[in-house]
């Protein structure tokens, strides 16, 4: 029986050794959207790690990619990710999943489209999602934040074979967002005030 992190192994290295025979085409964009999320301990959250400057329907398209993201596994917890599609379907083997997943602090997502490039050219616009990246919140204390990041060593290829450039934007940054102190004192201010107000109308009745 064929062992499949083998295969995907030998995938990665065929790749690898193409690529360094190959010229660099222009390079491409590489991020995780949206760039700030609010949640707090205990929430799901679903980021798209996206890939744009590439040709819209038209060359260059993507044939092929291996990029890793990195997260603190102290607050964020991996839950599961899925293909975009834009590289063909990997049920009708279009394409070959070759992916690692969660390595613990980093997560790696990588896919081998065996579409033509005209095929590729086609299916993909200029700019679209690779994966959506599904993580559970399980420790962000109120008002603090954390990082996920493209990590340096992202592998690219066309539609053709050739070697494209990644350049990563930004982080990504989950934010929780507590009740701000000001605010929680205007609400027990508030709060007083109605009480006051109904023990003084009681005491009229009274009289």
């Amino acid at each position: 029986m064929r062992n499949p992190n083998a295969f995907k192994r030998n995938v990665l290295v065929l790749l690898a050794v193409c690529l360094m025979q190959t010229p660099l085409a222009h390079s491409a964009l590489i991020g995780i959207q949206p760039g700030t999320t609010s949640a707090n301990t205990g929430d799901l959250i679903s980021l798209d790690l996206v890939i744009s400057d590439l040709g819209n329907f038209a060359p260059d398209s993507l044939g092929a990619f291996d990029i890793s993201i990195g997260f603190d596994a102290a607050a964020l917890s991996f839950a599961g990710y899925s293909l975009g599609g834009f590289l063909g379907n990997v049920g009708l083997s279009e394409a070959i999943d070759t992916s690692a997943g969660d390595m613990g602090g980093a997560l790696n997502i990588a896919e081998v489209s065996l579409l033509s490039a005209i095929g590729l050219d086609t299916l993909q616009p200029g700019a679209f999602t690779l994966a959506t990246l599904n993580f559970t919140v399980i420790n962000l204390a109120g008002g603090a934040s954390t990082l996920l990041s493209v990590l340096p060593g992202a592998v690219l290829a066309d539609a053709s074979g050739f070697a494209l450039s990644a350049i990563a934007s930004g982080p990504a940054r989950i934010q929780s967002v507590p009740v701000p102190g000001t605010l929680l004192l205007l609400i027990t201010s508030l709060f007083g005030w109605i009480t006051l107000k109904r023990r003084h109308a009681s005491l009229h009745q009274v009289k």
